[in-house]
């Protein structure tokens, strides 16, 4: 931002308070600017290093820069394998500082949502000190549609380090953003692109953004960071190695981090807490399964405000005080936090409470400045046995020998049910545990809801394992409609022609797909099943058919779908 300043009294006009308020606004953006930050390098690079790879990751590192310096004739792209919890994003930051930068690249990190962004830009902050001479200035930008970010439109032609959803960068590519242009043209081929959570690389529109870039780009370098780099689906599997033909550059499995001490062996608990959830009508239950987003707003507050059942969450804490340890509690509101504190403290149980002030419905609770800050540094120091917060701890918070982590409630989103279970990961040689508490709180849902599930995040950990709640849950039927069921079949019974099977699915197609939650710029995997009657099979059949060739790897994959059914 440039504020052009006269000092020609001819010029100058009288200040109205327009004016005044508009550089306040200014000035206040500037202050409390979050998600843009200017390092002066020579600043950073006296200061002692506060972190220090493990084995694992000297070792990625190490393949990094072997990647990094190999002269080859086809594109660049290599993949980085390491579990939740394993340090993936330390590691990648570890290594653009080192080499990239410091070789006076320009880094594009592309994510699916806003907490991945805020993720590797706080990881940023220690480890610019690695960026070597003669770079002297390193600017770091986070852009995507939430709030607090930036938009496209305020990119800097200097900005060395954009951290952008894809949803963003691709529409701002495909109509040739202005800004982004300038950011593009001014790296002269010096293009570094890390695609985080990379498994999500081979949907349509980002493959098609990554293979603009690297024919635009020749010299371009493609790094994808994940956790699960394998595909049954072929389709998919061969974008990856179009895509990353240096194919998986590193690779270590939860297994061996969990058997070096590096992360803590997780065991999961759920806990039911016997409430009846707040009901959705049935009109508002249909809209929101086709929105694809987590809770509504309203049924969370209902939940956070139930009194008997923050106090069970707080008796299971209590009860449970010698083995669960130290302990991070995720809540929803404010007042969910304050009075889950009131109760652990009536049990004797010294706990801490962090959150944002925040204007909602439920009102306004305004902390000052520092004392988020001062309580979370009594909690590293033991002052506090428990720290309760509003998921400001899931990323860019490293508390390593924190033993329990208390989820008050389950979640559709894969990504922050991730990074809430990774701040009780820490293993033993990191800091951490040996092992770690997963304690989840179940509550009764009058429907069936797809939560996200344990065993996608943690390998090894089969969620029909760990709670009944993630299987199929019972679902509830009005009385009025069963009556109205049973007056309908005994008013067509007599009149059914044909074979009773007929009535009955062959069996199901199972769709997979991702989607964008309404207003979120979160990329979500779904499965949906599809019902499939006699009289429809032979049309589905020639549907899949008439689609097989126009898509490469459909045809293989056609196969597979129709394995898939229960067709006898």
């Amino acid at each position: 931002m440039i504020v052009e300043v006269t000092d020609r009294m001819s010029d100058a006009q009288p200040l109205t308070v327009e004016d005044l308020e508009g550089f306040l606004n200014v000035f206040r953006r500037i202050m409390d600017d979050k998600f843009y930050k200017f390092y002066a390098l020579r600043e950073y690079r006296n200061k002692p290093s506060d972190k220090i790879p493990a084995a694992h990751q000297i070792e990625a590192l190490e393949r990094l820069d072997e990647w990094f310096r190999e002269q080859r004739d086809m594109h660049s792209g290599s993949i980085l394998v390491l579990p939740t919890g394993g340090g993936k994003t330390f590691a990648t930051v570890r290594f653009l500082c080192t080499s990239p930068l410091s070789k006076g690249y320009k880094v594009l990190w592309l994510a699916h949502t806003h907490h991945l962004l805020e993720q590797a830009f706080d990881t940023f902050k220690s480890e610019v000190k690695h960026i070597s001479q003669p770079q002297t200035r390193l600017d770091v930008r986070v852009v995507s549609g939430t709030p607090g970010h930036y938009s496209v439109e305020e990119i800097g032609k200097t900005d060395n380090v954009l951290i952008a959803t894809l949803q963003t960068l691709t529409r701002a590519y495909k109509r040739k953003q202005p800004k982004l242009e300038a950011f593009l043209k001014s790296a002269n081929d010096k293009l570094f692109v890390v695609f985080d959570e990379a498994h999500h690389s081979p949907s349509p529109t980002y493959r098609q953004l990554i293979i603009a870039l690297q024919e635009r780009f020749p010299k371009m370098y493609l790094l994808g960071l994940t956790a699960t780099p394998t595909y049954s689906n072929q389709y998919k599997y061969g974008w990856l190695e179009k895509l990353f033909p240096q194919r998986i550059l590193y690779q270590v499995t939860a297994q061996q981090l969990m058997a070096d001490g590096i992360l803590s062996k997780p065991e999961i608990e759920q806990h039911k807490t016997n409430f009846e959830a707040p009901e959705f009508e049935a009109e508002e239950y249909k809209k929101w399964t086709k929105s694809y987003q987590d809770l509504p707003e309203d049924i969370i507050s209902k939940l956070a405000e139930n009194r008997d059942r923050n106090a069970f969450i707080a008796e299971t804490y209590a009860s449970n005080k010698e083995r669960y340890g130290k302990t991070i509690i995720f809540a929803d509101r404010w007042f969910q936090c304050e009075q889950l504190r009131e109760f652990l403290e009536n049990r004797g149980i010294r706990a801490g409470v962090v959150y944002s002030g925040a204007k909602s419905s439920e009102g306004e609770k305004v902390r000052k400045r520092d004392e988020n800050a001062r309580i979370l540094e009594a909690f590293r120091s033991n002052n506090f046995e428990v720290l309760i917060n509003i998921k400001m701890l899931t990323e860019g918070t490293d508390i390593p020998d924190v033993q329990t982590v208390f989820i008050t409630r389950e979640t559709k989103s894969d990504i922050l049910l991730t990074q809430m279970i990774g701040r009780g990961l820490r293993g033993p040689r990191m800091g951490g545990t040996e092992k770690a508490y997963i304690v989840a709180f179940i509550d009764i849902w009058k429907y069936e809801i797809k939560w996200a599930g344990y065993g996608q995040i943690i390998p090894g950990i089969a969620d029909n394992d760990a709670s009944e709640s993630h299987g199929l849950s019972p679902q509830v039927i009005l009385a009025d409609l069963v009556r109205r069921l049973a007056q309908q079949m005994d008013i067509t019974i007599d009149n059914i022609t044909g074979l009773f099977l007929t009535l009955l699915p062959l069996g199901w197609y199972k769709v997979e797909f991702e989607t964008v939650a309404k207003g979120s710029e979160d990329d979500i995997r779904m499965t949906e099943l599809v019902m499939v009657f006699e009289g429809e099979k032979d049309a589905y059949e020639r549907f899949i058919e008439s689609i097989a060739g126009s898509i490469p790897f459909l045809l293989s994959y056609h196969g597979r779908l129709h394995q898939n059914n229960i067709f006898g």
